[in-house]
């Protein structure tokens, strides 16, 4: 038979604050305040975190009389009462008792405890009722110290059972928070809906919590999925065949008298507020080494196999459309229109930033002399599991970038792309379905083909691309069996499919496998926005592949027309360290603002150039996107002590900027700013999703979203797939690459293939 669910004790009901019950008690100042008196009219409460004023004669003669001792409120009432006038007296009376400058004395009121509980806000009594109600075990997993953790929390008052007696709390004391036997531990605590709590006391970096609350939190499991992203050394690892010939003694021992008495008090803090502290969904760490504690937030994952949804974990689950319902209205930011500010977007979602717990292990600004200089970089792992060295290494670089005009759209701006490429990663409980591309219905999946839009020369010799990242695959077999994924079609209001491993990082390998990559990946506030910008980035890829492997000379902006602070600040401070700014508009067929910036400097007697681009309806904006993104290219080429030399394109060819003349503004100038959006007024989330579906429908495009927004992660995040539009990598096949220049009258005929750029820009 399943055993009773127990729960972690709630908080007990606060007792009558009446100044008539309290009346009848002695009265005493809360313990963690020293009492000042400085006459004849100041009161001074004093404690390490909190100090406050009280002002008048009243005040003073008061607090004398309540540190004498011994005095009721209902005797100092009367006696002030004599003095003052009553009504005076009772308003001081009523006050001291609501700020909780005193409190009922009781035989345990006035120990270092109390004066703890106090320091944490908890009403007299509170703390001392929860750790009696809460029965609590101790129990360890290979790892020392059980008997003096027990030890120290039973000093804290907390009540520790001996042996079998029955407990409200078990707490689980392990080496290591990845160590395999908590698994069954888990599975245990889950089955049974029994609350624990997981201590690391040994080591130089003790940890304590989560509680684990089975039905109302995260479980170990959820823990696990989370940590052991960050811990890629230890799953490499754990993957391989390594063996352990010498183990630290710290491994399995508290470090003398920190950790312990660290542990114990979170735990007994946790007890004493009803649960209500950060522990019910964090670990605290303490840094021994350093001396500083942090809070890492643990998710619930609602896909988590062991007390997450069934249902969102079965791969062969209905597929859900995309709703887009009504528009919010917009912020203006460098990114674009947002939702909401920057900065709400990272307080919302900062608590994803953890080297143990998070989607990110950490959210910097970039350190680099520039002009400008706002860009931040999210360090996280996007990588598959590594099965050597070398992938290990790689993996370990990860990270994604964030720029903008402020350092808070910039800091917005890393976070969301971390969590984006964190979202796209496989976690096998995706939607998909194992056919064959002739199993399907006329129309109903995708040739890959037609979305990769690799050349025939180009599938006959894959190996003429030895620096390429994305290689060239095999030819698509409409006979082999694959898994495929379901996309929305936003233009046609169904379901289309493509092949799993085109759709999510790190599928795998086996037949018809394609490498993902991140072109229309977005992440937004709402699934509207994310929409938006995973649209915006296809639309600059596009335009910027078309100009790039055409070769095709454009038009220089005149950026004085913007009338901003930032893009007048980066032209002028460039300029004064001898670097020359220039913007092309390569707006495509599609019509919507579309710039790549361009700066020219020398440096060791070689020419560089360092790239940027950018998209969006609004040409300020365009125009924003398309500079921070340069000064962000800038940002990158500095760090980790780098110079911030390109002196090539192609990383073999020296850098003569004569040899490419369509760097260069062809000498016309650009078609004059409109204020606002050619495509009407965009002015909330709905409108704007309405009008990219309506430009990639009037250039004969479908539109189709994957979802990829995670239940334990809440960010929204897309992937947005326009097949045609071309993409910023070597892909050669026929199509816009080809036609747009001459519809544009950049050139009279198509060229060929071989006419076209046949390398990538460095950055």
């Amino acid at each position: 038979m399943k055993a009773k669910r127990k729960t972690v004790p709630s908080k007990p009901k606060r007792k009558a604050a009446s100044s008539r019950r309290a009346a009848k008690d002695i009265a005493q100042f809360a313990p963690n305040f020293t009492v000042y008196v400085l006459p004849p009219d100041q009161v001074c409460f004093y404690s390490e975190d909190r100090k406050f004023f009280l002002h008048g004669e009243l005040y003073c003669e008061l607090a004398t009389a309540i540190g004498k001792g011994g005095k009721s409120l209902q005797q100092l009432a009367v006696e002030f009462g004599k003095r003052f006038p009553p009504e005076k007296v009772e308003e001081a009376l009523k006050r001291l008792i609501e700020r909780r400058y005193i409190v009922e004395a009781s035989p345990t009121s006035n120990t270092v405890q109390a004066a703890y509980w106090a320091s944490l806000g908890l009403p007299p009594g509170m703390a001392e009722q929860n750790l009696a109600n809460c029965r609590v075990r101790v129990e360890a997993v290979d790892v020392q110290g059980a008997k003096e953790f027990t030890k120290a929390l039973a000093e804290l008052g907390v009540h520790v059972v001996i042996g079998r007696g029955a407990a409200d709390l078990t707490i689980t004391l392990a080496n290591d928070y990845l160590e395999p036997r908590l698994a069954e531990l888990n599975k245990q605590h889950v089955s049974d809906g029994t609350p624990w709590l997981l201590a690391q006391p040994s080591g130089a970096f003790p940890l304590v919590g989560p509680a684990f609350n089975p039905g109302k939190g995260p479980c170990w499991t959820c823990l696990f999925d989370r940590m052991i992203r960050n811990r890629e050394i230890k799953g490499f690892l754990d993957r391989t065949d390594a063996q352990a010939v010498a183990s630290s003694p710290l491994m399995h021992s508290p470090l003398g008298q920190g950790a312990i008495p660290f542990a114990a008090l979170e735990v007994a803090k946790a007890i004493a507020s009803g649960f209500r502290t950060d522990l019910n969904n964090h670990i605290i760490s303490h840094d021994l080494l350093g001396s500083t504690t942090v809070k890492h937030y643990v998710a619930h994952r609602p896909q988590c196999p062991t007390c997450g949804n069934k249902k969102l974990r079965d791969p062969r689950r209905r597929p859900t459309p995309i709703e887009l319902g009504a528009g919010l209205k917009l912020t203006m930011t460098s990114g674009g229109f947002r939702s909401v500010s920057p900065r709400a977007t990272v307080a919302r979602f900062r608590k994803h930033v953890s080297p143990l717990t998070g989607v990110v292990k950490k959210l910097e600004r970039i350190e680099a002399d520039l002009p400008l200089n706002t860009n931040f970089f999210a360090n996280h792992n996007f990588s598959g599991p590594a099965m050597n060295v070398d992938m290990l290494r790689e993996g370990l670089a990860g990270g994604s970038f964030g720029k903008g005009s402020t350092a808070e759209q910039a800091e917005a701006s890393a976070l969301m792309e971390a969590i984006e490429r964190y979202s796209g990663i496989f976690q096998s409980d995706e939607v998909r379905i194992s056919k064959r591309f002739t199993d399907f219905e006329a129309g109903e999946a995708l040739n890959p083909e037609d979305v990769l839009l690799f050349s025939d020369a180009q599938y006959r010799s894959p190996e003429a691309e030895p620096d390429d990242s994305h290689p060239v695959p095999d030819r698509f077999d409409p006979s082999a069996k694959m898994e495929w994924s379901p996309a929305w079609s936003l233009r046609d209001q169904r379901f289309r499919y493509l092949p799993t491993s085109m759709l999510y990082f790190f599928y795998g390998g086996g037949p018809g496998h394609y490498a993902a990559d991140s072109n229309g990946c977005a992440a937004g506030n709402t699934l509207q926005e994310a929409i938006v910008q995973g649209f915006l980035e296809l639309v600059e890829r596009d335009a910027y592949a078309i100009w790039w492997y055409n070769r095709s000379p454009r038009e220089e902006l005149d950026l004085s027309q913007f009338d901003d602070s930032y893009v007048q600040d980066l032209r002028s401070q460039l300029n004064d360290r001898g670097r020359k700014l220039w913007v092309l508009d390569i707006t495509s067929d599609l019509g919507v603002p579309t710039y790549v910036a361009m700066v020219h400097w020398m440096q060791d007697g070689h020419e560089n150039i360092e790239f940027g681009s950018g998209a969006h309806f609004d040409s300020r904006i365009a125009l924003l996107r398309t500079l921070t993104e340069l000064n962000q290219f800038l940002s990158i080429g500095l760090m980790n002590g780098g110079t911030g030399e390109k002196p090539s394109l192609d990383n073999v060819t020296p850098l003569e900027l004569k040899n490419y003349p369509f760097l260069v503004p062809n000498g016309r100038p650009a078609a004059p700013i409109i204020k606002g959006s050619k495509f009407g007024l965009l002015d909330d989330t709905r409108k704007q999703v309405d009008a990219c579906v309506e430009i990639a429908r009037r250039a004969g495009l479908d539109f189709l979203v994957l979802d990829q927004t995670r239940p334990d992660v809440e960010t929204s995040v897309v992937r947005v797939i326009v097949p045609g539009l071309r993409h910023f990598y070597r892909r050669f096949g026929p199509g816009r690459l080809y036609d747009v220049p001459v519809k544009l009258g950049l050139r009279d005929t198509p060229i060929t293939e071989s006419e076209l750029t046949q390398y990538l820009p460095h950055s």
